[in-house]
């Protein structure tokens, strides 16, 4: 009877092992959110920004990225930023909801990249706020990390703050391309000639050689007629009138969020300052 017991619990241990072993195991691990390519950070420094970044995009449910480079491969901070987020995969849900600060030391800029809802949590007005927080922290003084850490200060606090009330997305305006064509060309040169021979010929008929005076009249060209003429000052009086401040229309634009498309094809939203 002992045995038998033994055997059944054995047997029930072994299918408890056996559920266990096919279960897929789940390890929760922080995500790598911290790229120094361009070694500003010391390795202290890295493990903090890792910690903070974790715990902000754990909190808002969105990818924050900090990411420094000294070759950018020819592309502009804008171009190297979103393609940095696009192509390494970030982003959370399907509107790939996220930031990404970057330090571009081969372009001397440092630019916020949007994505998802993070385009409407930070406005043109608001990127540009963090941006002034990033250059205060120490940019220009060589110190990256503090330039960083004002990065996530600054965006935390709009984070916080919500969407603003007023937010709305505006595509940039892009200059169309100015392309000539052999067509325009030679509808230009014949309209210019047409219109240069107009206006030689109208020109030259008004300039035709007008009737001679006899320079030696001296009775016409000798009179000379003298008048006084006075100016008096009557009254004076003097007006006051008060000047209005120019209406302050800033609030009326401080919700747009400019965005474009990058080489992916993803909308962005974003901004950047040169140091």
């Amino acid at each position: 009877m002992v045995s038998l017991s033994k055997r059944l619990m054995i047997l029930i241990l072994s299918f408890i092992l056996i559920i266990l072993i096919l279960q897929p195991i789940t390890v929760l691990a922080e995500k790598s959110l911290v790229f120094d390519d361009a070694m500003l950070f010391t390795e202290d420094e890295i493990i903090k920004l890792q910690t903070e970044v974790n715990n902000l995009s754990n909190d808002y449910n969105m990818d924050i990225v900090i990411v420094t480079t000294s070759d950018t491969d020819g592309k502009t901070s804008r171009e190297y930023a979103d393609d940095f987020f696009d192509y390494g995969g970030f982003g959370v849900g399907d509107n790939y909801d996220g930031i990404l600060f970057l330090i571009d030391m081969d372009n001397r800029e440092a630019y916020i990249s949007t994505f998802g809802i993070g385009i409407r949590y930070l406005t043109d007005a608001r990127i540009e706020r963090i941006l002034d927080i990033v250059f205060d922290s120490g940019l220009v003084e060589d110190d990256y990390y503090g330039a960083a850490m004002g990065f996530l200060r600054g965006t935390k606090d709009y984070l916080e703050a919500g969407i603003p009330s007023n937010q709305y997305n505006e595509p940039e305006y892009i200059k169309p391309k100015n392309i000539l064509t052999f067509t325009d060309v030679i509808i230009s040169i014949i309209g210019g000639i047409v219109t240069s021979s107009l206006f030689y010929f109208t020109t030259k008929s008004r300039y035709k050689t007008p009737r001679v005076v006899n320079p030696f009249s001296y009775r016409n060209n000798s009179l000379v007629k003298l008048t006084l003429n006075e100016d008096k000052l009557v009254d004076t009086f003097v007006t006051h009138r008060i000047i209005p401040k120019p209406t302050n229309n800033s609030n009326s634009s401080s919700g747009k969020s400019t965005t474009h498309n990058s080489s992916s094809g993803r909308s962005h939203g974003g901004g950047g300052r040169k140091f």
